[in-house]
């Protein structure tokens, strides 16, 4: 039963404005207010009482106004524990989509956020005790249930505009894309959208667009069989060169050498 959980995590993260997946299912409870959470898919608030999940390989960073007072608690847990979580809430109707999303996110209520505390004091006594499994299920089950009772639709912290923006960039990242066109799709002026975007993102226009192409190259590798132009092309690289530098740029490997290198694991 692998877990690992991290109570009162508080300073800056050490992954700050950095794109990254975990390698387990991880919650996020948030005990400070200021700042953003980014996924390839949604820009969501850092507030106190927050509470997010992230299944296992999902891309994000954080953006906390002030790093060095970013306050929260994180547990991290193997598919294998998700699993049986899945097996007892699957087949409700209830939860049908909770495990198809890339992220849930909910704002907890004041008067349950108490109810949270207990939990994370509860899990902080299983953690890595098997006898103690049927603890830790039921404090999952229990977040679970409260993720999905409060999970709010909002796509971003600042504004409609923002969500329609990483809509637009995601719909057609293998397109010409440039501030113009996803200004004119969305309806807004380039000065104000690339100061916001900035400010909620903690990264320009372009370099978003270009780091998401360059992890959706790096599924394509990792899943396909596809040959390096045959990636570049259909993630958006304007040339095949420039996708093997900015890769490797990147990742410190070229494609054709990160391929093989996971084909050795």
């Amino acid at each position: 039963m692998k877990t690992a959980f991290y109570p009162h995590d508080i300073g800056k993260d050490p992954l700050y404005k950095t794109w990254h997946a975990p390698k387990w299912n991880l919650f996020i409870y948030f005990y400070s207010d200021g700042g953003s959470i980014v996924t390839g898919e949604k820009i969501l608030p850092i507030k106190s009482g927050a509470l997010a999940f992230l299944p296992a390989g999902t891309y994000h960073y954080t953006m906390p106004d002030v790093p060095e007072r970013y306050d929260r608690t994180k547990l991290t847990f193997s598919s294998s524990v998700f699993s049986k979580v899945f097996d007892l809430l699957g087949k409700n109707p209830e939860y049908k989509d909770f495990f198809d999303k890339s992220l849930v996110y909910a704002e907890i209520p004041p008067e349950q956020q108490s109810t949270v505390d207990r939990i994370f004091e509860q899990l902080g006594t299983s953690i890595d005790c098997d006898e103690k499994e049927p603890l830790l299920l039921s404090c999952l089950l229990h977040l679970v249930y409260l993720l999905n009772c409060y999970t709010t639709e909002s796509t971003a912290t600042a504004g409609g505009f923002m969500g329609r923006a990483i809509k637009h960039i995601n719909e057609h990242i293998s397109s010409d894309l440039d501030i113009g066109n996803i200004c004119q799709a969305i309806g807004i002026s380039k000065y104000y959208f690339c100061r916001r975007f900035k400010e909620h993102t903690g990264t320009s226009v372009m370099k978003y667009i270009l780091q998401t192409r360059i992890i959706l190259a790096k599924g394509e590798l990792e899943k396909t069989t596809s040959s390096i132009t045959e990636i570049s092309e259909r993630c958006g690289f304007s040339s095949t060169s420039y996708f093997c530098r900015a890769f490797k740029q990147e990742f410190g490997y070229s494609p054709l050498q990160y391929r093989k290198k996971m084909r050795t694991k």
